[in-house]
Parts: structure tokens; C-alpha cells; sequence
């Protein structure tokens, strides 16, 4: 472990350098940021991060820290590219403004008016949803995000799959976060305008607004200045794979930098003019702006310096120390964004990071509207830091699982299953072990209890931790295995099974 303590040491030391010597040769917004963005990387434990200020219709900063990848001396810089997440969505709902302001599309349209087929679980839903109750959040549906993460569905299959997605809520009562409803007003828009989403996002947006490295996917991505995506492991900084979500590209694909971000901020804030031209009507790009749903406690965005905390259409609208805010993060397997404003102070931050699920994003973000408004300086960063090394326990030992064996020989669990939401999985027996293989997703069943197993899988976009149980009859056949993520389980029959079952909500 000491040799490899030592390398971590020199890693940092390195990464220190290169983001200091960088400093040097641009003026700071405010005084000692730079190093204080230095140090928040290090005490966080990101390797690389990229921030961009606009103020007044001016880019007033954009730079690079640290480095691509863990181990590199690679310095990352305003070109290199970071992959956005969620922070996509308001460019998915731009582009629908995009669309009303051309006639093309009003946001209380019927999305079956542009997919036809496109259908959900409850009826009443289905015949009535809207553009607005998928870009708000408000159609009642569960994440559903197995249908999509690793499953090697296309954007046609998920959007025929969503039908079988049990509501979680009634249609319309309250605001439910969901990526598939971003992804059919994505793929409307892109029938609207005889075209698709990805050329829409390249031509309506990235051309005009000069942002000439970003990209809708990976898929169009030619450039070598790439951050790497990574995780924490405990107290260990891991590499993980790039996160090609072609399949939900309208909710969270798109990979940009700091110095094209920085315009984007500087057309939301301008009211949708670049360079004296108006690419989308005021009005329109209004609507994406303005509570639509209130988040309630609890939900995203929210923070002691806020008090109302609302969604518009790809944009969290909230306040911030009594100042209006549109904010959005961005979280994938790997990498985390925070792109916020404050539109009457004419300011906006876009943050990019290496690492998943790190606060650094949101708080230096944060860090950045408080030296802007004269508010009292805090070290956001150290204090999370603080918080976390609080509630670090060491692992609970007394509670450690005792393998045994399954009640069944593993020949009786080994077969192809299959139900309408999730399509196929099979169970396979690999070097004396039972194997599940679903889309892109493969890894060990290892036994737990009663007809329980834990799957232990790395796909392509990420890992998965999850129990499956199996259907046994009181004869000792396996007749089904039920799998997903709570609340969306669904029975996966047998295939081939004499009186099996399709699984939860049939061939609608």
C-alpha cells in the first residue's frame, strides 16, 4: 500500500502544478480563485474539472484544471470535452421552443401527434400526454431506467417499451424526475422538423452559437482531448468507461467544454439572441424558464440558501440567496455538471468534472454567485469534506454474508426469460456459476437466501449491484425471475414454459 500512497502524493503534486502554472497566465475573476479551485480539487478528489463565467453577455473566464485521467500529466483545458448528462435536457427543450417559435409544434401538443405509436401504461395518460408533461416531468411514470441503461435497446425500442412502465403517480399530480419522456419530446421534435434530434442540436444550436467542439453523442466525436470518466472506490479515485447514452440522447448525451458552454450561457441569458439574431421567440423560450411544477422538499436543487424550488422545461427554477436561478446539473457514470444562472444579474457558471456524483460541481458553482454577489465567503468544499469524513464508517463486519448453496441444483435455474418491459435475460452456468446476461450487462448470481440471488455486473455505461429472485413452484420449477429496480420489478416468464407467464403488462 506505501508505494501506491506514494504515487497518489505525486499524482496530486503534479496535477497541483499543472493547474497553477495554467493560472498564471490568465486574470482570475476573483482574487485567489484559481488556487482555491486547486485545492477543491484535491480535497475532493477529482482529476479534472473545467469551469467557464459569463457576465453581461461576456465571457469573462474560461479554464482548464487539473488533468484527463488519474495518472496522466495530460492538463485538461477549455477545449477538452466532458461528457454533460442531464444538463442535455434543456438543450432538448430549446429545441422544442425552437420548434413552437417556427409553428411547427405547440408545447401542448399531443406527443402521439409526432410518434403515433407512442403509448403508456395508464390509458388516460396515454391518450393525453403532452410535450409539456414530458419536458416537466409530470406524467406520472416511473424512472424505468432498466429499460434503457445497458440494455441494448434502441431509441424505437425504448419509446415501445415505456408502455409497460407502471405510473408510479397519478398522471399529473406531482413532478417525478424521468429521462424517457425527454427522450420522446426529443425524437417529436426531430419529426416536426423532418429531421432528428442530433442534427437539430448540431444545426439550431451548436453551428449558430459557434459551439464548434460539442457534440449531440460520442458518435460525433472526432477530438483526442477527451477528460476520462471516474469514480470513487471507497478512497480510491477509479477510471470508468465513457457513458454513449445513444439510446436517451435527448436526456443527458451530449459532451461540450467550457469554452462552448460559455456561449450557451451567453444565449439563454441574451433571451435567445446571438450576435443581434434571434434563433427562438421570446415567448417560447419563456415557457422553459417559468415554474411549470413545483419539486417539493427533498427534491434536487434545493439548498439552505433557497426557498422555492420549481421545475420549468429542462431548467430547475429556483432562487438563491433571494435571486432569481435557473440551474441544471449533470450526473453520468463517471462525470458531473453544473450549469446555473442568475438572469438578473446577468451571470451564468457552467462547471464540468471527471468525477461521478462529486459536489464539487454544484458547490464551487455556488462558491462562484457568492463572490459574484458580495455574499460572505464560504469553503463550500471544505465543509463538504468535513461532512463526508463524519459520516465515514468502517465497514460492518458482524453483518458479512456466509455463502451457502441454493435450495435448487444449478441446472434448475438455467434458462432464457423474457417479459415485454425488460425483453430478454437468460441464466447461464459459467466455470461451476450461474451467469445472467441481460443487453450489455453480464456477471456473476451469487446464492443469498430463499430464492434470492445478488448480480454483480459491469456493462458498458455502468455497474450493477442488484438482488434477483427467482418464481418456484411448489414442485421445485423455476418458472420466472423477477428483475428491475424498485418500484419497477416485473416478472420475467420462462420461455418455452408450459403455462409460463409474459411477464408484467403482456404484448399491449
Amino acid at each position: 500500500m506505501k508505494p501506491r500512497r506514494q504515487m497518489l502524493r505525486a499524482w496530486w503534486a503534479v496535477m497541483s502544478l499543472l493547474t497553477l502554472s495554467r493560472s498564471a497566465a490568465a486574470q482570475e475573476p476573483y482574487a485567489g480563485f484559481d488556487a482555491y479551485v486547486a485545492k477543491s480539487l484535491q480535497t475532493l478528489r477529482v482529476p479534472g474539472a473545467a469551469v467557464a463565467i459569463v457576465r453581461n453577455d461576456s465571457v469573462i473566464y474560461t479554464k482548464g484544471y487539473g488533468v484527463l485521467a488519474a495518472g496522466s500529466h495530460t492538463p485538461v483545458n477549455e477545449q477538452t470535452l466532458f461528457e454533460i448528462g442531464s444538463s442535455s435536457k434543456a438543450f432538448t427543450a430549446t429545441i422544442v421552443a425552437m420548434m413552437v417559435s417556427d409553428g411547427k409544434m405547440r408545447y401542448d401538443d399531443l406527443i402521439s401527434k409526432y410518434l403515433p405509436d407512442f403509448k403508456l401504461y395508464d390509458p388516460v395518460a396515454s391518450a393525453q400526454v403532452t410535450l409539456r408533461d414530458g419536458l416537466t416531468h409530470r406524467s406520472g411514470i416511473g424512472r424505468g431506467e432498466l429499460i434503457w441503461v445497458d440494455a441494448g435497446t434502441s431509441r424505437e425500442d425504448i419509446l415501445h417499451r415505456v408502455r409497460f412502465l407502471k405510473p408510479e403517480s397519478i398522471f399529473r399530480s406531482r413532478w417525478s424526475y424521468q429521462n424517457i419522456l425527454y427522450l420522446a419530446a426529443g425524437e417529436a421534435a426531430g419529426k416536426a422538423a423532418g429531421s432528428t434530434w442530433d442534427d437539430l442540436i448540431q444545426q439550431r444550436i451548436f453551428t449558430p452559437l459557434g459551439m464548434t467542439s460539442s457534440s449531440p453523442t460520442y458518435r460525433g466525436v472526432k477530438t483526442t482531448n477527451l477528460a476520462t470518466p471516474h469514480a470513487m472506490d471507497h478512497d480510491t479515485v477509479e477510471r470508468k468507461g465513457q457513458f454513449n447514452a445513444e439510446n436517451i440522447a435527448p436526456a443527458g448525451a451530449i459532451l461540450s467544454n467550457a469554452a462552448d458552454m460559455a456561449q450557451w450561457l451567453r444565449f439563454q441569458l441574451n433571451d435567445g439572441v446571438v450576435n443581434g439574431k434571434r434563433l427562438v421567440s421570446s415567448a417560447a423560450l419563456r415557457e422553459t424558464h417559468i415554474p411549470q411544477m413545483i419539486i417539493g422538499a427533498g427534491g434536487p436543487g434545493g439548498g439552505e440558501q433557497t426557498l422555492f424550488n420549481t421545475y420549468g422545461m429542462g431548467w430547475i427554477v429556483q432562487d438563491y440567496r433571494h435571486e432569481l436561478m435557473w440551474q441544471h446539473g449533470g450526473n453520468t457514470p463517471g462525470m458531473t455538471t453544473a450549469v446555473g444562472m442568475l438572469p438578473e444579474k446577468k451571470i451564468g457558471v457552467v462547471v464540468l468534472t471527471s468525477m461521478d456524483h462529486t459536489q464539487l460541481a454544484d458547490l464551487l458553482m455556488r462558491y462562484i454567485f457568492d463572490r459574484h454577489l458580495g455574499a460572505p465567503v464560504r469553503d463550500y468544499i471544505g465543509e463538504a469534506s468535513t461532512r463526508a469524513s463524519a459520516q465515514r464508517r468502517p465497514p460492518d463486519t458482524t453483518a458479512a454474508h456466509v455463502p451457502v448453496s441454493p435450495p435448487l441444483p444449478l441446472t434448475a435455474y438455467v434458462g432464457t426469460f423474457a417479459d415485454s418491459l425488460y425483453g430478454e435475460a437468460t441464466v447461464s452456468i459459467e466455470n461451476g456459476r450461474l451467469e445472467f446476461t441481460r443487453g450489455l450487462q453480464h456477471g456473476p448470481l451469487e446464492y443469498w437466501n430463499a430464492n434470492n440471488f445478488r448480480w454483480w455486473s459491469n456493462g458498458s455505461i455502468s455497474a450493477v449491484s442488484m438482488y434477483i429472485k427467482f418464481e418456484v413452484t411448489p414442485d421445485s420449477k423455476v418458472t420466472g425471475v423477477y428483475f428491475g429496480l424498485a418500484p419497477d420489478i416485473s416478472l420475467l416468464g420462462r420461455k418455452g414454459a408450459t403455462g409460463g407467464r409474459g411477464g408484467r403488462g403482456g404484448q399491449r
